[in-house]
């Protein structure tokens, strides 16, 4: 139990760099698009290019997971991280720069959440995991709540160059914790792996959570990445206010997170797709209203509604195949279904970079993230089960 609740400690860590390091990037555009005079299509790339990385290497990610284990996957992605961001702060010094190193902290960051997953797989019982991923999961809550205040703070007095560089450093120390404090867990043999893992795109669950998932993260990473700006270009905020607004939102995730494992596990079990098509809706309808608020109290309430029930969308499509699929092709399974979204998380920022430079407002981008919500939530129908028909009555 101990040893448990220490790498728990240790991967919620580790989370919550790998969070942060996406919710600073948000605020860091502001600065970035001041340094160098991008347009608002050019910080769609940076931002995008990072989750471009991050889909193309998920699976090689899942598969090497399941290869050499988890803890060696845990430590190489946090070195790689760490060593990336410190690179985009120190020697970011074009267009060209920012674009490669983004890129190479995307392939780092791809390693982290399958080796998480494969992690709690191969250390809770099955009745724990949806909880204990959910802890892990949380870190997001945690990272946008305290990240945006530290992220604004080191902005105005740091810069974004130094952020970056002692983002790298943490990223790095954390690692080599968990070198030292994680067990290492032989990797489980893989019996059968080739023609199980060839057939997880020709399963239907996997297919649907891979659409659900992609369409969850594109207003999850769109809000992440631009309403620092829409807060202070569109409706005139101080920075500071706008990491107050990003905050609560933050508080709603990680509320969220860790009420959604336990509440889907004692009262919602074999019921996921009800929760996940219920809790996308209400998301929806909540990120669209925060376009037409006027005032900093309302839109607070609003991300912060948004968030709980964006989060549980995700957190119970994620944990979804820990309950169905077996351990020795759990890296691969996670590492597919969370190229969906990643893949999500490339096309949001880029697709919203584009309608605002297109349009002059944001109002065409809040559509677009209601609508990803909503597939997100139709995608998994499918899935709902229908009540057992009754046996006929026989004399």
């Amino acid at each position: 139990m101990k040893s448990q609740s220490q790498m728990i400690f240790l991967l919620f860590i580790g989370y919550v760099v790998v969070y942060i390091d996406k919710t600073v990037m948000g605020f860091a555009l502001l600065p970035i698009e001041k340094e160098f005079g991008l347009s608002t299509a050019q910080l769609g790339y940076i931002t995008g290019i990072f989750f471009l990385a991050y889909s193309l290497f998920q699976i090689p990610a899942g598969w090497l997971n399941d290869k050499i284990g988890y803890k060696t996957m845990l430590i190489l992605s946090l070195c790689a991280l760490g060593i990336f961001a410190l690179c985009f702060g120190a020697l970011g010094m074009s267009f060209g720069l920012l674009l490669v190193f983004r890129f190479l902290s995307g392939v780092g960051h791809s390693g982290y959440p399958c080796s998480c997953a494969k992690a709690v797989v191969s250390n809770f019982a099955l009745e724990k995991r949806t909880f204990a991923q959910s802890v892990l999961l949380s870190s997001a809550g945690l990272a946008m709540t305290v990240g945006p205040i530290v992220a604004v703070w080191a902005l105005e007095h740091l810069g974004w160059h130094a952020s970056f560089v002692s983002l790298g450093i943490v990223a790095c120390a954390i690692a080599v914790l968990i070198a030292v404090r994680v067990p290492y867990q032989k990797p489980a043999a893989r019996q059968h792996a080739q023609g199980q893992s060839g057939a997880l795109w020709r399963n239907p669950t996997v297919v649907l959570l891979f659409i659900s998932v992609f369409c969850v993260n594109i207003p999850s990473y769109g809000l992440l990445a631009w309403l620092p700006k829409f807060f202070v270009q569109s409706m005139g905020m101080p920075l500071e206010i706008s990491g107050y607004i990003v905050a609560a939102g933050g508080a709603g995730i990680w509320l969220s997170s860790l009420g959604t494992g336990w509440l889907v596990g004692k009262y919602f079990h074999n019921r996921e797709p009800q929760v996940i098509l219920t809790c996308a809706l209400v998301s929806a309808a909540a990120i669209f209203a925060i376009f037409h608020t006027s005032t900093a109290l309302t839109a607070s309430a609003l991300l912060f509604v948004g968030e709980i029930f964006l989060m549980a969308t995700f957190v119970t499509a994620f944990t979804l195949p820990m309950k169905r699929l077996p351990e020795n092709i759990m890296g691969s399974a996670i590492g597919l279904i969370n190229t969906g979204g990643t893949l999500g998380g490339f096309v949001s920022p880029v697709v919203i970079g584009y309608l605002v430079g297109q349009s002059h407002s944001y109002e065409s981008a809040f559509i677009f993230l209601s609508l990803a919500m909503v597939c997100a939530g139709v995608a998994i129908a499918p899935l709902i089960k229908k009540p057992a028909a009754p046996l006929p009555v026989t004399d």
